[in-house]
């Protein structure tokens, strides 16, 4: 399993007229920290492009227990728990940060995950990972 956290911060104008986070807003803390994890493993959106391969999203699942609130500052973890396939899963965990009270916990606002499929650009047809994807992903995973 591969592991990775990213921080962000809501600001004002990500939250609705109740105070609260958008709800749409989790889906892109889910590709913020997707995004981290790949280039934490040395893959980013631009080299995977470059071989022209494209990530379509094939399913999204979203589980919300509590609202974040404006200048909170949130805690994505994500995870990638399986080697791919044709598709590629991320898990996701949004936390909001402890408040500095030492006996304060980080509060766990949403779970949820996104699959995405491998598809290459010319064709518009899903493929396999490219050996370069699975061999970043495997050494990672070790």
């Amino acid at each position: 399993m591969i592991q990775h956290t990213t921080q962000v911060r809501v600001r004002y104008g990500e939250v609705d007229r109740m105070g609260f986070y958008y709800h749409s807003h989790y889906v892109e803390l889910f590709d913020i920290g997707r995004t981290e994890l790949m280039r934490h493993i040395g893959l980013t959106n631009f080299a995977i492009e470059a071989q022209g391969i494209e990530l379509p999203v094939r399913k999204v699942d979203v589980d919300y227990r509590s609202p974040a609130l404006y200048d909170d500052m949130l805690t994505v973890k994500t995870e990638l728990r399986a080697l791919p396939t044709a598709t590629i899963r991320f898990d996701y965990t949004v936390f909001r940060n402890a408040s500095g009270d030492e006996s304060s916990e980080p509060q766990q606002l949403a779970t949820g995950y996104v699959m995405l499929a491998f598809m290459n650009r010319d064709t518009k047809k899903a493929c396999r990972p490219p050996v370069f994807i699975m061999e970043a992903i495997k050494k990672a995973f070790e």
